[in-house]
């Protein structure tokens, strides 16, 4: 009777595993196609003189790469982008949880906060960034309110010192509401007690954050970066529609180094080449930010 049981669990099994298999099946054809093999395509290609209007393509092994560092538009966009990035994520991760905190505070009203900061994160990026055009324009919203504090109005996006901020300003704005939404559900997740706990001995607001608030927040502040990171490295419609990469190549950044060289000119293995090197870079990145969290978990 006990052998009957254990077939009839084992085929029980059997057949919950290969119903799983064919539910997960479009799942991962989906992915292979337009996932992994668009990757390793790009990196055979990354190796080639290749073009969509070129007959032939020969094989040129590194030269795509060493191109690239040798070239001046892609290193000018590396280091825009990765001045972009540093200040992208730590100004937005630090502002979004000073507001999840604030937004917590408020009680029965943090829903409808948290739905205001949100509204920002489901706009159109592109239509998006026309407000944000007119708002940095020599006439636009931001000038006006410059001119009415007495203060000289700027040619944000005409300048070459406030062009990439006045980009990183955008993507902060956009993307602010959904790393509050995450702050403010893993600070819903602390018991109180501990904050109960802590008032008993005495402790003050900043203690209660310092030693309760931040060690709890340890995994979401790790994930928060790690999105915030990645999604910074692929600016590209917020260039394309407010810049074009300019002035004087002062937004200029990867992806729309990448969409330049590859769209506009038909260098595909060059832009490919750039794409593998983008890759590599958000790739040691990621693996750094997670290393670095296990180690001080």
């Amino acid at each position: 009777m006990r052998s009957l049981s254990l077939t009839w669990g084992s085929r029980r099994l059997q057949s919950d595993t290969r119903s799983a298999y064919m539910l997960l099946l479009p799942v991962l054809v989906f992915f292979l196609l337009f996932q992994y093999y668009p990757i390793l395509k790009s990196i055979v290609i990354s190796f080639m003189d290749y073009g969509l209007l070129m007959r032939q393509t020969p094989w040129v092994g590194l030269e795509n790469y060493v191109r690239q560092f040798q070239d001046p538009l892609f290193l000018s966009a590396l280091g825009n982008t990765l001045l972009f990035v540093a200040a992208a994520v730590i100004i937005g991760v630090v502002l979004a949880l000073w507001l999840a905190v604030l937004v917590e505070r408020t009680g029965r009203w943090a829903m409808l906060y948290r739905t205001l900061y949100f509204i920002p994160v489901v706009t159109s990026l592109l239509a998006t960034s026309m407000i944000f055009r007119w708002l940095y324009a020599s006439n636009g919203l931001l000038n006006f309110m410059l001119a009415f504090l007495g203060l000289e109005p700027q040619a944000w996006l005409l300048s070459e010192t406030w062009a990439l901020p006045s980009l990183v300003g955008l993507m902060i704005w956009k993307n602010l509401g959904f790393d509050l939404i995450l702050f403010s559900a893993a600070l819903q997740a602390i018991p109180e007690s501990y904050y109960e706990a802590s008032s008993l001995e005495g402790a003050s607001s900043i203690q209660n954050f310092r030693y309760i608030t931040l060690p709890q927040l340890r995994p979401i502040v790790l994930l928060v970066c790690i999105t915030a990171v990645i999604r910074s490295f692929q600016v590209f419609t917020i260039v394309l529609a407010m810049t074009q990469g300019g002035p004087i190549n002062a937004t200029r950044t990867l992806v729309y180094h990448i969409y330049e060289q590859g769209i506009q000119y038909d260098e595909m293995g060059y832009a490919s080449a750039a794409a593998v090197i983008l890759l590599i870079i958000v790739a040691i990145l990621t693996y750094g930010q997670m290393r670095l969290g296990r180690e001080k978990g």
